[in-house]
């Protein structure tokens, strides 16, 4: 039983690092398209940060991620108004990061070309099914190797799932 783990770890890690270099190869054109100059991390940050509200605390849990580490990150977006920083009106001490105007017209212009490249293509060529069944295996996986409280649970990176694409 053992061995044949070792061996599932094994063809995970070759699968998603062919994903994991598809998906940034595709993310970087899509950015240079979009005539942004930020890294798909800078660009993965400001989607998970899209349609919540989040502190930087919240954020590095959800990209699994040192908030050392992703501070620089947020900075970088804060600078070029892609995210605001707000004072938590209930915790003073609490500051909330959220996307700007800014930053969403650049996640949808980005999310808009995504229409043309393999990843979508893939996914289509799996349906519907098969792809919700894969993104919920996956979470699965990522919640078993960072298991978290419930509370923590309930962030934002979740992947839609587009319907009729």
């Amino acid at each position: 039983m053992m061995e044949r783990n070792v061996a599932s770890a094994d063809a995970l890690r070759r699968l998603c690092g062919t994903v994991m270099k598809t998906a940034r190869q595709e993310l970087m054109q899509h950015l240079s398209e979009a005539g942004s100059d930020l890294s798909p991390h800078q660009f993965l940050a400001l989607m998970n940060v899209s349609g919540h509200t989040l502190t930087l605390g919240e954020l590095s849990r959800a990209m699994g991620l040192d908030p050392s580490t992703l501070a620089p990150t947020v900075e970088v977006l804060v600078r070029k108004g892609l995210v605001q920083r707000d004072r938590d009106p209930q915790d003073r001490r609490r500051t909330l990061l959220s996307v700007t105007e800014a930053g969403g017209a650049l996640l949808a212009q980005v999310t808009r070309q995504d229409e043309q490249g393999p990843l979508l293509s893939g996914l289509q060529a799996l349906g519907e099914e098969k792809s919700h069944q894969l993104i919920s295996l996956l979470e699965e996986l990522v919640t078993a190797i960072h298991p978290t409280s419930e509370a923590e649970h309930a962030h934002p990176c979740q992947l839609p799932m587009h319907k009729g694409r």
